[in-house]
């Protein structure tokens, strides 16, 4: 089974500031790069591990949420990867992500992706 076959809804590229809690660590910041109902793809510089509970608060545009989550999955990046940020974390959701973060998360993707096209450095974001 590869993850994909395993998601009861579908990922879609999604762009959102996120702060993320443990109990060990408090107040990581991190970027979403993709989002479904009840999952979360985040790059940040903090290291978590596979089954750590999480305090989730998602910024992007106007909108703003916290939902609580459970890391599923932990990815390094290496050297040659285009992210800034040393870690790739997939975490499942406690519950659904409001639809209006869905969205929101969605349109900050699309900006991005047609400022990058066109050569421009972008942060869509306002937290």
């Amino acid at each position: 089974d590869t993850p994909e076959m395993r998601r009861k809804t579908p990922r879609v590229p999604a762009l959102a500031a996120v702060e993320l809690s443990s109990k060990t660590k408090a107040g990581r910041c991190g970027v979403t790069r993709n989002a479904s109902e009840r999952g979360l793809l985040i790059v940040t510089p903090s290291h978590f591990v596979v089954g750590e509970e999480l305090s989730l608060s998602l910024h992007m545009g106007g909108e703003q949420g916290n939902v609580r989550a459970r890391v599923v999955r932990v990815e390094e990046n290496g050297p040659a990867s285009p992210e800034v940020w040393r870690y790739r974390l997939a975490v499942e959701l406690d519950g659904a992500l409001r639809e209006e973060l869905l969205d929101e998360a969605q349109a900050c993707a699309r900006c991005a992706s047609k400022a990058l096209i066109r050569g421009h450095v972008l942060c869509p974001l306002k937290i």
